[in-house]
């Protein structure tokens, strides 16, 4: 809303079909979700084991955020 992050969603993911990545997807995308939400920010924890995922998410979050002058 300008000053506070009230809702973290991720618009697509790109996984090319591959089974395992959107496996780890759809575990750590939830996890990241909520960091960002207890956070504010964009500076929140990698999921283990979700290494692309978790810096691809943070990366995204950050530009949006700049974005919107948060």
């Amino acid at each position: 809303n300008g000053k506070k992050i009230t809702g973290v969603t991720i618009g697509s993911i790109s996984d090319s079909g591959n089974p395992r990545s959107q496996q780890i997807d759809q575990y750590s995308t939830p996890i990241l979700e909520q960091e960002a939400m207890a956070a504010q920010s964009s500076s929140i924890q990698s999921v283990s084991g979700a290494s692309y995922t978790s810096a691809g998410f943070q990366m995204s979050l950050q530009y949006a955020l700049k974005k919107l002058g948060i």
